[in-house]
């Protein structure tokens, strides 16, 4: 009997990611990534729905404590054919991931919110309007800041040094987010995070270690340059820049970047 991978991934990275003590705090920073693709001719449908019906039942699944919250991406660059997703839908659980919502559960929670569709309905307008490219589980290793409604964010895949996850995630923590700190203490960047993907884990899916960049416009984006040398002085005051990311381009090679605007973002009501 073998037992469920989506389990022993879970597991072994909350070994891996808790100190280790008599009673150890249930593990957080799991997310689901749903990547979708818009079929033809529904981009402004989907944008009106997303921004729209589906913000507000995932509104009811966040007061309903189903998820902690979640983020809509919209895909800026790569765009058009090249994009392999359109919209990212990032939903994060408030300990280790639970079960699908059922059918029942989701109706019950629109019920609750008055928010009058029924989870059949979704699943409709969800195959009218777009098609599932991926959906996985995620989980941050460390996090600074977050993200907002507006910002930009760059999603970085990358396929560490022989397979070995741990140590590159370890060298990110080290070497960038103190620089992360320095940046969103200057207000520069809105946040940064480190992933490794729980569930599905092989050599075909997908990056193994990840890294978010948030910032809070596109000219932040776009004139990062010399904010992140002078953020590297300050949190790496005995280390030059280029000698500091030289074995991290090693060990932790960047294989493709994704850049994304924050076109919606849900947490628990007040």
């Amino acid at each position: 009997m073998s037992f469920p991978k989506i389990l022993l991934g879970a597991a072994l990275a909350a070994l891996s990611t808790l100190p280790l003590m008599a009673q150890q705090p249930a593990p957080t920073g799991y997310h689901n990534i749903q990547c979708i693709k818009i079929n033809p001719g529904q981009g402004a449908a989907s944008h009106e729905w997303i921004t729209g019906t589906d913000h507000k039942v995932m509104q009811a699944l966040v007061d309903s404590g189903v998820y902690a919250q979640g983020i809509t991406l919209q895909t800026v660059m790569p765009a058009g054919t090249d994009a392999e997703c359109d919209y990212v839908f990032v939903s994060f659980y408030k300990g280790l991931p639970h079960s699908p919502i059922t059918r029942e559960e989701l109706n019950a929670i629109l019920r609750k919110a008055d928010i009058p569709i029924t989870a059949e309905a979704i699943r409709e307008k969800h195959a009218q309007l777009a098609k599932l490219v991926y959906n996985n589980i995620t989980q941050y290793h460390a996090l600074v800041g977050g993200a907002k409604k507006g910002d930009y964010l760059v999603f970085n895949s990358i396929r560490p040094e022989n397979g070995n996850v741990n140590a590159c995630v370890d060298a990110e923590k080290k070497m960038w987010q103190p620089v992360a700190e320095e940046l969103v203490k200057a207000g520069k960047t809105s946040g940064w995070a480190v992933n490794t993907q729980v569930f599905p884990w092989g050599t075909k899916d997908g990056p193994a270690v990840s890294t978010v960049d948030i910032y809070p416009s596109y000219d932040a984006f776009i004139s990062q340059g010399p904010s992140v040398v002078e953020a590297w002085k300050k949190a790496h005051p005995d280390s030059d820049i280029g000698t500091g990311i030289a074995p991290m381009s090693k060990m932790c090679p960047i294989e493709h970047n994704v850049l994304y605007e924050v076109v919606d973002s849900t947490t628990p009501a007040k």
